[in-house]
């Protein structure tokens, strides 16, 4: 039970990291942006293979000069395979839409609270 929680903690991480590389589609971030997410995505992936070997032979780490968008798609296959890890769907999705109420115009947001 307590690897569970702390795959669904790292699934978390990979969502933020994932997060980081749609928003850099908006806006020009630091050029250390994209070697942090890659260093952090590493770190995630080692721990995840340290509590789910298996996951070892579908994952390989990025190399440092990776851009933030192969991090972005490597996080999200990341988070995809643990998918049956019970992470709650606001947690899951606060990133990728805010409900029929609200609505994004470019990066302003139209609507209640997200």
């Amino acid at each position: 039970m307590e690897k569970d929680r702390e795959i669904a903690k790292l699934v978390r991480v990979l969502d933020r990291i994932s997060g980081t590389g749609r928003f850099a589609v908006w806006r020009e971030l630091p050029p250390d942006a994209a070697s942090f997410s890659v260093r952090q995505f590493n770190r995630v992936l080692a721990r995840i293979t340290e509590l789910e070997p298996a996951a070892s032979t579908l994952f390989a780490p990025l190399p440092e000069d990776a851009s933030l968008t192969v991090t972005r798609m490597a996080a999200q296959d990341l988070a995809e395979y643990f998918g049956d890890v019970e992470v709650s769907t606001h947690e899951r999705h606060r990133f990728r839409h805010c409900g029929p109420k609200h609505a994004f115009v470019g990066a302003i947001h139209f609507g209640g609270k997200c």
